[in-house]
């Protein structure tokens, strides 16, 4: 990630890319939706997990990954649909939670997502290479369950999907950053910025695929180099995103950036392979 005026091997810590992002943003506003309301989620393997909202944004939370009070983003896309994130309290290494209800069908996906320690932030990716592991050593744990009632395999939860591949967006997230995905495959996507702090930069990254309604998917990605996961809804009725990065804030690790994006977007085109 780089200063527009550096070369294109700088690369900026996240807490700098959300200094970036934040001027004259394309967020959407705070849902007060939820507030007041408390959502029980069940998982295939049984767990479940409790959030209760307060007012402004508080959130407990009750589950296996962690529990304790935090501070939530909710965000509501579609009628029904929301985007809720926030960091786990006093998870170490630090961890967050992102969450998609679809509160008329009863369904929901959970992404946890836990950065590295780091010893583990500065191993080698050609190491890693050597050892068949994954380049990026970002965690993300995906799990889909019913909202409010056991889960049951018959129900229609949100799916993985290939549904976005070979297809070319530009997202503008404020006046002056500007990106570019290309939905490679079911495991890839490339990101090249076309303007703002990182312009000139270009990577492929691991990529998660979700469908959670008819042109609706939940996007997330993990970044290889600089220790980065995103999790954002992207509408293609709408031309319109919203979510989150998370990542350390700055080069000493020791803090961390959960911080909200929001985008208009526009198809650039669509790649289909003849093999």
């Amino acid at each position: 990630m780089t200063n527009a005026s550096a070369d294109a091997t700088n690369w900026i810590s996240v807490g700098a890319l959300a200094q970036s992002f934040a001027p004259d943003n394309n967020n959407l506003v705070r849902s007060a939706d939820l507030d007041g309301k408390t959502i029980t989620l069940h998982f295939a393997d049984g767990r479940t997990a409790t959030c209760t909202f307060g007012k402004d944004g508080a959130i407990n939370f009750n589950g296996a990954a962690g529990s304790g009070d935090s501070h939530c983003l909710a965000t509501c896309l579609r009628p029904g649909i929301y985007f809720v994130d926030f960091v786990l309290p006093d998870a170490r290494p630090p961890a967050s939670v992102s969450l998609v209800f679809d509160l008329d069908r009863k369904v929901a996906t959970s992404v946890v997502a836990q950065l590295p320690a780091g010893e583990v932030a500065h191993r080698s990716i050609f190491r890693q290479a050597q050892q068949q592991q994954e380049l990026t050593s970002v965690g993300a744990d995906i799990q889909f369950a019913s909202i409010d009632q056991p889960f049951t395999a018959a129900a229609a939860h949100h799916a993985a999907t290939t549904e976005l591949t070979g297809i070319r967006l530009q997202h503008r997230y404020n006046p002056h950053e500007v990106y570019e995905h290309i939905y490679l495959n079911e495991h890839r996507y490339a990101w090249h910025c076309l303007s703002g702090a990182e312009k000139g930069l270009a990577d492929v990254d691991r990529a998660h695929y979700i469908k959670i309604a008819d042109r609706l998917y939940l996007f997330i990605w993990r970044e290889k180099v600089v220790p980065t996961l995103g999790a954002v809804l992207v509408d293609l009725e709408q031309m319109k995103t919203t979510g989150k990065i998370f990542g350390y804030a700055d080069d000493s690790l020791s803090s961390v950036s959960n911080f909200q994006v929001g985008a208009v977007s526009k198809l650039v085109n669509t790649t289909v392979h003849t093999l």
